[in-house]
C-alpha cells in the first residue's frame, strides 16, 4: 500500500512538472527575457513544414512557465559551487572579472577577425567625411571605444591565445588613420595610463564598458580638441560632478547576481532641458535608439553638438549638456543619414563614434561604407540661369500646405521637421545636377547618402530639404540645380512660405 502511495505521488508530481510550466506559458508578445537580455520568440502561426516546427519549439523554449527561475538557479549553483559562469552573454577571467564572451569579442582578442578590407572602406568614409565637413568648416572627430579587453588584457582568460603575428584591429586602424588628415581619438594609452591611478573599467558590472573614470578620462580628450577650435566652450572638469557610488547586485544587461561599488558622475547644477521629443517623431532615420536632444538656455556660448554613437557615449550627453547651447546624440548607425542631420541641425562640431567591439561584430552586417555619397556643399553664389534641359516635379511635402509655389505654414502647430521632396527630369541623361535650396541664409544641400542610394535603386534623380519649424519664418526658398560638370547654376523656382492654414 505505501509503495502504491509513493507511486501516485511520483506520477502526480511528474505530471505537475510537465503540465504547470505550460500552464504558465508566457503569451505576451514583444516580451525581453532579463536572464540574458534577448527578445523572446514570437508565436509563428501552425504550418506543416520542418521551419514552422523548429520556430515552435522555439517559441516554447523561449517562454515555457518559470524559464528564468530556472536559468537563475542554475547559474547561481554553478557559480557558487564551482565557480563557473554558465551565461551566454558573459564569462568569468581571472581573479574574478566578468568579460563579453561574444564571438566576434573573443575573435578580436585573438586577432583572428581583423578585416582589412572592411577597415579600410571605414577609413575611407571618415576622410569623406573630413572632408565633406572641412567644406563647411565644422570640425571633425572619429573616437574609437576600446573594449575592456584590450585595456585590461592581464584578467582575460588565460585559456584563450592571442595569434600575435596579427594585427589587431586597433593597430590597424590607428595605422590607416595615421595617413590621413582625420582627427582622431583611440585612447588605448591613456586608459592604461589611467588605470594605474583608478579602476577604468568595473570588475564585474558593465563589461562591455568603461565606467565613470574610464569615460571622464576618454572625454577630456575629446574636450582638448575641441578647446583648442573654440575658446568659449567651458572645460570638462570634475569640479562640475558630484562623485557617488552605488552598489549593483546584478549585471547591467542580465540578471546574473554580483556585489560590486561602481562609480556615478552627476552634474551638481543641470540647465539644459530635454528637447528629444521636438524631433524625434519626424526624423528621416535608420533608428532612433540612443536620440536625444538637449537645449541649455543658460549656455553662454552659442555653439551646437552633433555626435554619432553606440552605447560607449549615449550614457554621457550630460559631459555635453552644460557646456553647449544644443547638443544631438544619435545612433552611429544612421550613418547614412549624416548630411542629412548636419542640415537639420547645423552643429559646430561633429563627432563620430564606434566601439572597439562592434567594428568587426554588428557594424560588418549593418553598416556599409562602401560607395558611400556627400553632395558637394553648395558652390557658392553666381548667376542664376534659366533652362529647359531640367525641370522638377514635387513628390512630396511635410508640415506644409502647398499650393503651386506658395508653400503655407502654420506657425504654432504641426509636424517640427518641414521637408519637400522631389524628382528631376533632365532632357540630357547623362548630364548630372546638384540640388540646393536656399532657405534665409543658408544654402541646403537637397541629396544625402541615404536618399541617393534609394534613388539610384530606383533609377530616380530625387531631392529632399528639411528644416526645423523653429528655424522657418515667411519668405523666399529658391530651388537652385547646379551642373556637376560646368557649375552653371540654374533657378527651378522660388517658394514662398506664408503663414497660414
Amino acid at each position: 500500500m505505501k509503495n502504491k502511495v509513493l507511486n501516485i505521488v511520483f506520477i502526480v508530481l511528474f505530471m505537475a512538472i510537465l503540465i504547470v510550466p505550460m500552464i504558465f506559458l508566457n503569451t505576451k508578445e514583444n516580451q525581453i527575457s532579463e536572464i540574458d537580455n534577448k527578445s523572446l520568440t514570437e508565436w509563428p502561426g501552425f504550418q506543416w513544414n520542418l521551419s514552422s516546427r523548429e520556430e515552435i519549439e522555439n517559441y516554447l523554449s523561449d517562454r515555457i512557465g518559470f524559464r528564468e527561475e530556472a536559468i537563475e538557479a542554475y547559474i547561481e549553483l554553478n557559480d557558487k559551487l564551482f565557480y563557473v559562469m554558465v551565461h551566454p552573454l558573459f564569462m568569468y577571467g581571472e581573479e574574478g572579472h566578468i568579460y563579453f564572451k561574444e564571438p566576434s569579442y573573443i575573435a578580436g582578442y585573438q586577432r583572428l577577425n581583423t578585416d582589412t578590407e572592411y577597415l579600410d572602406s571605414m577609413v575611407t568614409f571618415l576622410e569623406q567625411t573630413k572632408d565633406y565637413l572641412d567644406s563647411k568648416n565644422i570640425p571633425f572627430i572619429y573616437y574609437l571605444c576600446p573594449d575592456k579587453k584590450t585595456i585590461y588584457p592581464e584578467y582575460f582568460p588565460k585559456s584563450i591565445h592571442v595569434k600575435t603575428d596579427n594585427e589587431s584591429v586597433v593597430d590597424h586602424l590607428r595605422t590607416k588613420l595615421s595617413e590621413t588628415d582625420v582627427d582622431y581619438i583611440i585612447p588605448t594609452e591613456e586608459l592604461t595610463e589611467a588605470k594605474k591611478e583608478k579602476i577604468v573599467y568595473n570588475k564585474k558590472y558593465d563589461a562591455t564598458h568603461w565606467n565613470e573614470f574610464g569615460a571622464f578620462v576618454g572625454h577630456k580628450l575629446i574636450d582638448d580638441k575641441m578647446r583648442k577650435w573654440f575658446d568659449d566652450i567651458p572645460p570638462l572638469t570634475e569640479d562640475d560632478y558630484n562623485l557617488t557610488y552605488a552598489t549593483m547586485e546584478t549585471l547591467d544587461v542580465a540578471k546574473f547576481p554580483i556585489n560590486e561599488e561602481v562609480p556615478l558622475y552627476t552634474l551638481k547644477e543641470d540647465h539644459a532641458g530635454d528637447a528629444s521629443a521636438y524631433l524625434e517623431p519626424y526624423l528621416r532615420c535608420t533608428t532612433t535608439n540612443f536620440y536625444s536632444h538637449y537645449i541649455n538656455p543658460d549656455c553662454e556660448n552659442n555653439r551646437t553638438l552633433l555626435v554619432f554613437t553606440d552605447s560607449y557615449f549615449a550614457n554621457y550627453v550630460w559631459f555635453y549638456t552644460n557646456r553647449f547651447k544644443e547638443v544631438y546624440f544619435i545612433h552611429r548607425q544612421n550613418y547614412d543619414y549624416l548630411q542629412y542631420m548636419v542640415n537639420l541641425t547645423f552643429p559646430d562640431v561633429v563627432i563620430f563614434e564606434t566601439a572597439e567591439r562592434s567594428i568587426m561584430g554588428e557594424m560588418v552586417t549593418t553598416t556599409d561604407f562602401t560607395d558611400y555619397y556627400y553632395e558637394p556643399p553648395y558652390p557658392g553664389t553666381a548667376e542664376l540661369k534659366e533652362t529647359e534641359d531640367i525641370s522638377y516635379l514635387v513628390t512630396s511635402t511635410v508640415g506644409v500646405r502647398r499650393d503651386k509655389t506658395t508653400l503655407y505654414l502654420n506657425p504654432e502647430i504641426g509636424e517640427n521637421i518641414i521637408s519637400l521632396s522631389g524628382r528631376i527630369k533632365k532632357t540630357d541623361p547623362d548630364k548630372t545636377y546638384n540640388i540646393y535650396a536656399h532657405v534665409a541664409e543658408q544654402y541646403l544641400e537637397a541629396d544625402y547618402c541615404a536618399l541617393h542610394r534609394m534613388a539610384e535603386f530606383d533609377h530616380l534623380d530625387e531631392f529632399s530639404f528639411s528644416v526645423q519649424r523653429r528655424y522657418m519664418a515667411q519668405g523666399p526658398i529658391e530651388l537652385i540645380a547646379v551642373d556637376a560638370d560646368t557649375g552653371e547654376q540654374f533657378l527651378l523656382t522660388t517658394f514662398e512660405v506664408v503663414y497660414g492654414q
